[in-house]
């Protein structure tokens, strides 16, 4: 009989958490292992019963939900208690924690309850470390992700129009994987859930300061719709799409991502937009910060000559987001000029395509295997995880 793994969410809205989630209950490990997702309320005391041998929790720790956890855990006693980390991290107290000591209490006695917590980002794994919130024995630094089959360039566009009706231009396929027609203006991207975790408030004010032509189409929904609407009320460069099914149509038809994010303990949007090759403007705070040493010097553009993420200087405002996009596109720009003059000199047929914004074919072989690795690995980290936790549970009984 193979080990039953029960996995906790209290919040169905957390899309990039249950996406990933999901991923991983359906890939390989459920050769191994049989899993379960419960969206419980910690809130509340619970009532469910459950023969897991592994309980993971993925809801955010508070001091509301601290006694019924510990109800919980005695009820399930046997069970080996993890907790994967998706909420917190350093950028997340600077932002909203007026009381650090009294929150870090709270933090330390969740960890405590747990057999094993799990950090999704070195910088969080360091900040738990940092503040003595856990020991070093007790965390497992796994990483985040999900499957990115989906997440190509080819043969997607021509699905856009069905997906995003008048929305989105239909860019082919030989447009969004080479460069956009110079006289084309450049479209962004943004998308997640309307929090003013993401910054997309900082988003939208920022783009009345960029000096270039531009679009931004900003996806998802969530408790800010009415002030992102009536932000987006007041700039003619900004449309909110509402909420997308289809992700890698409508990253296709985009020539850049934006991830303004105030904090991010990881960040798929932001393996997300790399699986696409698309350019990325990224805040670095968090695991933001992390993927961007990880990928900047792979991810390219100008055939290899410059990195294709531009990093939007700290602290998280209006102004440091429109220096990120202003400068973003002034390199592709030039660029774009640069490439052009080059095809006239060298007296290249009609419709030959024109370097410009979204230049990222320097560099597909290093996506494609990465995009395969990352999951492979991360499959693997949680296999070694739940077996140790599992002989781990066995020696101690």
């Amino acid at each position: 009989m193979k080990p039953k793994i029960l996995h906790c969410v209290d919040d169905p809205n957390m899309g990039g958490v249950n996406f990933a989630l999901q991923s991983l209950c359906g890939s390989t490990l459920q050769d191994d292992f049989a899993f379960d997702i419960q969206y419980i309320d910690f809130s509340t005391p619970v009532n469910i019963n459950s023969d897991a041998d592994i309980i993971c929790l993925h809801g955010a720790s508070n001091w509301r939900n601290l006694l019924n956890i510990i109800q919980f855990k005695w009820r399930h006693r046997n069970a080996t208690f993890v907790l994967q980390e998706h909420h917190y991290s350093a950028a997340f107290v600077s932002e909203q924690i007026k009381s650090p000591k009294r929150f870090y209490l709270m933090l330390k006695l969740n960890y405590w309850l747990m057999d094993k917590v799990i950090a999704i980002a070195p910088s969080q794994q360091q900040w738990m470390l940092e503040h003595k919130l856990i020991s070093q024995q007790k965390i497992a630094l796994l990483g985040q992700g999900r499957d990115l089959t989906r997440f190509t360039a080819s043969d997607i566009a021509s699905q856009i129009p069905n997906k995003i009706p008048n929305k989105i231009p239909n860019k082919s396929p030989s447009k969004s994987q080479d460069k956009l027609n110079a006289n084309e203006t450049p479209v962004l991207a943004a998308y997640g859930r309307f929090h003013p975790q993401k910054g997309f408030d900082l988003l939208i004010k920022a783009m009345q300061q960029v000096k270039s032509p531009c679009r931004l189409l900003l996806a998802g929904e969530g408790e800010q719709l009415d002030e992102l609407n009536a932000l987006a009320a007041k700039v003619t460069n900004v449309e909110i799409v509402g909420k997308i099914d289809d992700v890698p149509s409508f990253l296709q038809a985009c020539d850049a991502v934006i991830i303004p994010s105030r904090w991010e303990p990881f960040g798929l949007i932001f393996i997300e937009s790399l699986a696409m090759n698309k350019p990325i403007i990224s805040s670095q705070v968090d695991g933001l910060g992390d993927q961007i040493n990880q990928h900047a010097e792979h991810h390219l553009i100008d055939d290899g000559h410059q990195s294709a993420i531009t990093t939007i200087a700290e602290p998280i405002s209006a102004d440091s987001i429109a220096d990120a996009i202003n400068h973003f596109l002034s390199q592709t720009a030039a660029t774009s000029l640069v490439d052009a003059q080059a095809t006239e000199e060298c007296q290249v047929v009609a419709d030959s395509q024109v370097t410009a914004v979204g230049s990222v074919d320097s560099n597909p072989d290093y996506i494609e295997q990465w995009q395969a690795l990352q999951w492979l690995e991360l499959q693997q980290a949680w296999k070694s995880l739940f077996k140790q936790l599992l002989e781990d549970k066995k020696e101690s009984q």
